[in-house]
């Protein structure tokens, strides 16, 4: 079952996902932020990050318990290793960043962490991450990945990676600007994914107000991820949230 489709059906809106990253503060905090988002309306609560430092388990294992005691809604992992995937998530996003050549992430770490998703009882949503270079300077995620960049203006290049991640299967595609990107995907790209492609299509990074998210909505994406400022400016995060879910299916 496409879990994310699922989602989209039953609520009959376009959906927010709320990123929460643990290694950006402590799992106190990110309850207190999730409780928060949590009455503003997200729909998810996405766990991860690009990177950490040390052994991630016990953070995000008690992140998740903390926020689940806060709040009734999914949780879901956002893996930036195996290392990540805890007991106590209901989800993963299952996810290949298509566009790295780095085999790290585009095969090893879903082979060392699928029989601990199973073992663990996961809901694994298979995922298709695509990172577009929006910035001047690169991202936290760009710095890591080795990407073979896809610029924001490079549409063609954009939809082939698209496609294959469709045509692999795959339950969704993630449009990524990066954290604290400098600007969103461009609206441009997000409309010809649209256009293209049958399966949900999530958009995150450089997210930063009301306008920018129903522009994303409005040219077709279905679920708008907003991680940096739900951390900086809760405020803003209302403020998106309401924006996304003014636009109905």
């Amino acid at each position: 079952m496409n879990v994310i489709r699922g989602w989209l059906k039953e609520k009959k809106e376009k959906l927010h996902f709320t990123l929460i990253d643990p290694d950006k503060q402590k799992p106190e905090k990110a309850a207190k932020i999730a409780s928060i988002c949590s009455s503003y309306g997200t729909d998810a609560i996405m766990i991860g990050g690009s990177t950490y430092k040390g052994d991630a388990t016990p953070a995000i294992q008690q992140t998740i318990g903390l926020i689940k005691g806060v709040i009734d809604l999914p949780i879901i992992t956002f893996p930036h290793s195996h290392t990540s995937l805890t007991e106590n998530t209901d989800y993963v996003f299952f996810m290949s960043l298509l566009n790295s050549r780095n085999r790290r992430f585009l095969i090893e770490e879903q082979v060392l962490g699928s029989s601990v998703v199973r073992d663990f009882g996961i809901h694994p949503i298979a995922m298709g991450y695509i990172i577009v270079s929006t910035s001047k300077k690169k991202t936290a995620v760009e710095k890591l990945a080795d990407l073979d960049v896809i610029k924001d203006d490079d549409i063609d290049k954009l939809l082939s990676y698209a496609l294959t991640a469709q045509y692999y299967g795959m339950h969704c595609i993630y449009l990524e600007a990066g954290s604290g990107a400098e600007k969103p995907i461009p609206n441009e790209m997000v409309m010809a994914v649209h256009e293209n492609l049958s399966i949900p299509l999530i958009i995150g990074g450089g997210i930063r107000d009301g306008k920018t998210a129903r522009d994303k909505v409005e040219h077709g994406a279905d679920v708008i991820v907003t991680g940096t400022i739900a951390e900086e400016k809760l405020d803003k995060v209302k403020e998106i949230i309401e924006a996304v879910k003014g636009y109905k299916l």
